[in-house]
């Protein structure tokens, strides 16, 4: 396994661990992350903490796998499966997603991922 592909598995530990602080350790502080690719991007670190505190009101019971990856130079590409509760509705959601993750100096500079919003587990 590459170094890419760890520091990523222990971004998704640090999410499950509901650790934010190790979370962010891995993300550059310039992080640009689009968390849906049709909103607006976070900017910096203390906008993607806004974010995983958002995260953490509104979901319980998460599971985020990698099924597939691929990488090339300083790109890492990974293709998953992500769902969890939605607090707010108490119905489970679920949905495969594709992130790509851009890496500098051994940490997550760009982060973009690709899913549908409105999948419900069946």
């Amino acid at each position: 396994m590459s170094a890419m592909m760890d520091t990523v598995q222990a971004v998704m530990q640090a999410n499950i661990d509901k650790d934010d602080e190790l979370f962010l350790s891995y993300l550059t502080d310039d992080i640009e992350y689009h968390y849906h690719m049709s909103s607006r991007p976070l900017l910096g670190k203390e906008w993607v903490a806004k974010f995983l505190k958002k995260y953490r009101e509104i979901t319980a019971d998460v599971e985020w796998r990698i099924d597939n990856f691929a990488e090339t130079g300083n790109k890492l590409l990974v293709e998953g499966y992500e769902e969890y509760l939605d607090t707010r509705t108490n119905e489970r959601v679920a949905h495969p997603y594709m992130g790509i993750f851009e890496f500098r100096d051994g940490k997550i500079s760009h982060w973009r991922d690709y899913f549908e919003m409105d999948n419900k587990a069946g």
